[in-house]
């Protein structure tokens, strides 16, 4: 668990000031932790649209990833042009294309 107080009246959003101390999170990410109750201010759940001010003490539980066992499918797609820089797909309604990271 990581812990940061906010030392300046700077009043930025949390999700924005996460993304600066923790570079490694995305944005996604934060806003994702955010609505999991993974990220509290002053031990409260708040929105990724609350603004941060002048002492107010962020707590960040770290967030286990599990490792997806994705395997490749032989699907037939329907392939409308191609040449040596580009391909382009007539893809059907409902297929996925990315797979979702976590639940």
């Amino acid at each position: 668990m990581r812990k940061y107080i906010v030392e300046d009246d700077e009043r930025k959003r949390i999700d924005k000031y996460i993304c600066e101390v923790e570079v490694h999170l995305t944005r996604v990410a934060v806003q994702r932790m955010l609505a999991n109750g993974k990220i509290l201010v002053n031990e409260q759940k708040v929105k990724p649209s609350y603004t941060l001010v002048f002492n107010d003490k962020i707590t960040i539980e770290e967030e286990v990833i599990e490792e997806v066992d994705m395997k490749p499918q032989d699907i037939a797609l329907n392939v409308v042009y191609e040449d040596d820089d580009i391909l382009v797909i007539d893809k059907e309604k409902g297929m996925v294309v990315h797979p979702r990271e976590w639940k």
